[in-house]
C-alpha cells in the first residue's frame, strides 16, 4: 500500500504547498495521503498560531486534490515534539507493511540525514522532494526521487513577513486562506490595526516603509527577517503620545531612560522610542530582547548596538518614505556597509537637530563619538 505523507508547519500554508503535493499525488499515485500538521515542530519555536486554525487551513487549502487524502492530527495527539522517525512508526503500526513515501522540499532534502534517527527515515521510506530552479542536485545517499519541473521559491516565513510588514496578504497565499487570515486577524494584523487607530496616516505609512527595508537588510547581515520586521511595524507604536503622555507615562509604568529629566525637559518627543519598545514588550506580547531594545534604540543609538539595532537606526531614517536628498544615498550604503550607513545616518541626526536649533541628547554625542573612534 502506497502511503504518502506530508508534514509541516504550514503556518500559513500557500501555493507552494498545494503545487508540491498536487505534483507528488500525481507522480506517486498513492492509495491514501496524509497531511500531517506540526504542534511543536523539533526545528522552530511553538507557532503562536492554534493548532485548529492551521488545520482548518489545511484542509482549505488541500481540499478535492485527491479523494484519499486524510488530514491527521497526530502531532496534535502526541502533545509536544513530534520527530519524523516518530511519525514512521506510527504509520507502520497504522497499515501493514505500506510503502512509505515522505513529501519534503528542497531545503529539507538537503537536511534529512541531521534529523533525529535518519536511519529509520532512510530504512523505511522514500523521499521525495521538489526542486527549485539554480538548485544543484547532490544526489543523496538513501532513497528519494525528485518530482519533475520546478517549483516557486515560497515559505511561510516569508508570507509573515510580508503580511507584518505591509498589513496585506500577499497572492501566494490561496484566495480561500486570505480569507482565514483576515478573520482571525492572523500574523500581526491585529498590530496594523492597532497602529492604524493609534498613528496619524503618513506615520502609520513610515512604520511599514521601515518594516519593508529592515526585511531588505536582514537578508543581507543574517537576520531573522520576522524579527527585524517585527522591530521596524512597532518601532513608532508610541509617536501618536503626547510630550506629556509619554513623560506621564514613562513615570507610570517605571520605564528607564537614561537623561530622563533632561529629555522631558528639553525634548520629551524622544521619549516615542522607549514607550514603543514598552508597548511592544506588554501590549503586543514581543519577547525577544534584541527587538526591544533595537525600537527603544532607534532614535538616538547606544554604545553597544546589535546588528537589527543598526538596522532599524538605519532604515527609520532612510526608508522609502523619505524624501530629503541624503536617504537615497544612506539606502544605497546600507546595503553594501551596515557600518558605515551608520555612521553616516548618525551624522545627519546630529546635523539634523542642530539646523532645527534643537536640544542635542548627550546619548546621540556618546554614539556619534563612540562611532568616530570605531573608524579611526
Amino acid at each position: 500500500m502506497k502511503v504518502l505523507v506530508f508534514g509541516g508547519s504550514f503556518d500559513p500554508v500557500h501555493k507552494g504547498h498545494v503545487a508540491l503535493l498536487r505534483r507528488a499525488i500525481k507522480q506517486i499515485s498513492p492509495d491514501v495521503t496524509h497531511v500531517v500538521p506540526a504542534y511543536h515542530s523539533p526545528f522552530k519555536a511553538k507557532s503562536p498560531t492554534p493548532f485548529w486554525l492551521r488545520m482548518k487551513m489545511v484542509k482549505l487549502a488541500f481540499a478535492g486534490l485527491s479523494k484519499n487524502l486524510i488530514f491527521d492530527d497526530y502531532e496534535l495527539r502526541q502533545g509536544g515534539k513530534t520527530y519524523t522517525y516518530q511519525l514512521i512508526h506510527y504509520l507502520q503500526k497504522r497499515y501493514k507493511n505500506p510503502e512509505l513515501y515522505l513529501l519534503v522540499g528542497t531545503d529539507c532534502l538537503n537536511d534529512v540525514h541531521n534529523w533525529k534517527n535518519p536511519q529509520v527515515i532512510f530504512d523505511n521510506a522514500t523521499v521525495v522532494a521538489g526542486k527549485r530552479k539554480g538548485y544543484n542536485e547532490n544526489p543523496a545517499n538513501f532513497k528519494h526521487i525528485f518530482l519533475p519541473g520546478f517549483f516557486p521559491k515560497l515559505s511561510s516565513s516569508r508570507v509573515r513577513a510580508h503580511i507584518l510588514s505591509c498589513g496585506d496578504i500577499p497572492d501566494t497565499v490561496p484566495p480561500q486562506i486570505s480569507q482565514t487570515i483576515y478573520k482571525h486577524q492572523l500574523y500581526g494584523l491585529d498590530i496594523h490595526e492597532w497602529l492604524k487607530a493609534h498613528l496619524k496616516p503618513n506615520r502609520y505609512l513610515h512604520s511599514c516603509k521601515v518594516a519593508e527595508m529592515a526585511a531588505a537588510l536582514s537578508d543581507i547581515y543574517d537576520v531573522n527577517v520576522e524579527t527585524a520586521v517585527r522591530a521596524g511595524i512597532l518601532h513608532d507604536a508610541a509617536k501618536g503620545f503626547s510630550g506629556s503622555e509619554l513623560i506621564n507615562f514613562c513615570r507610570t509604568h517605571k520605564i528607564k531612560v537614561p537623561f530622563f529629566e533632561d529629555i522631558s525637559r528639553q525634548e520629551p518627543s524622544l521619549l516615542h522610542s522607549y514607550v514603543s519598545a514598552w508597548l511592544a514588550k506588554h501590549e503586543f506580547g514581543v519577547k525577544n530582547a534584541d527587538v526591544i531594545h533595537a525600537i527603544a534604540e532607534h532614535t538616538l543609538g547606544s554604545l553597544q548596538m546589535s546588528t537589527l539595532s543598526k538596522i532599524l537606526f538605519v532604515a527609520d531614517i532612510s526608508s522609502k518614505d523619505r524624501k530629503y536628498k541624503d536617504a537615497f544615498l544612506i539606502r544605497n550604503l546600507a546595503m553594501q556597509d551596515l557600518d558605515k550607513a551608520l555612521r553616516y545616518a548618525a551624522n545627519r541626526k546630529l546635523l539634523f537637530t542642530i539646523d532645527s536649533q534643537k536640544w542635542l541628547c548627550p546619548l546621540g554625542i556618546d554614539l556619534w563619538n563612540h562611532l568616530l573612534k570605531q573608524e579611526k
